[in-house]
């Protein structure tokens, strides 16, 4: 039908070919930011404050909900905004890490079907961004975490993650030149 994709042209004056309302179970542009060192990510899980709003559009439910688990620092992406500069904003508003090196950010997308909206498929585009904080950096945990720790991703187990992010980890643990590889 007209209107309705597959192209991601997503406006009410959409070509026929595009999408003139948002995917049936909604589309999210996020970046993520990989904190190393050495073998090791840093991860955090969320403290239940209203802070998560601004900092991230996390509502209430889903801090709640995802707090038990563990989590890449990142955030929503804000309407114009650049990948590179939503990956700053995340180090130095939520991290609190000023003067942060960054990488290219490395585009990798997700098409799932939500537990909260079955039968309805979500669209995920994020932006996976790694950090080398600057040296002498130690670690500092912001009111907004319950907890940041140090946590080895080939180690950990995927039931230890919030918010599907284990998928996320496991999309930047393994580059897609070798999934490609992978699937020949």
């Amino acid at each position: 039908m007209a209107g309705e994709g597959p192209f991601l042209w997503l406006s009410k004056e959409a070509p026929p070919a595009g999408f003139r309302d948002l995917p049936p179970g909604g589309m999210c542009l996020s970046a993520f930011v990989f904190v190393r060192r050495g073998p090791e990510i840093l991860l955090g899980k969320y403290a239940n404050v209203p802070e998560w709003e601004r900092l991230s559009g996390l509502d209430e439910e889903r801090r709640r909900v995802h707090g038990r688990g563990w989590t890449i620092p990142a955030s929503q992406m804000k309407y114009g905004e650049d990948p590179r500069a939503a990956a700053e904003r995340v180090a130095e508003e939520i991290l609190q890490i000023r003067g942060m090196t960054f990488s290219e950010p490395r585009a990798e997308v997700d098409l799932y079907e939500p537990k909260r909206f079955p039968g309805r498929m979500h669209y995920d585009v994020w932006f996976l961004v790694d950090g080398t904080p600057p040296k002498g950096w130690s670690l500092r945990v912001p009111p907004w975490y319950a907890e940041l720790a140090w946590r080895d991703p080939k180690t950990m187990p995927a039931t230890e993650y919030a918010r599907g992010h284990e998928d996320v980890v496991a999309r930047w643990r393994t580059p897609r030149r070798e999934r490609a590889a992978s699937r020949r």
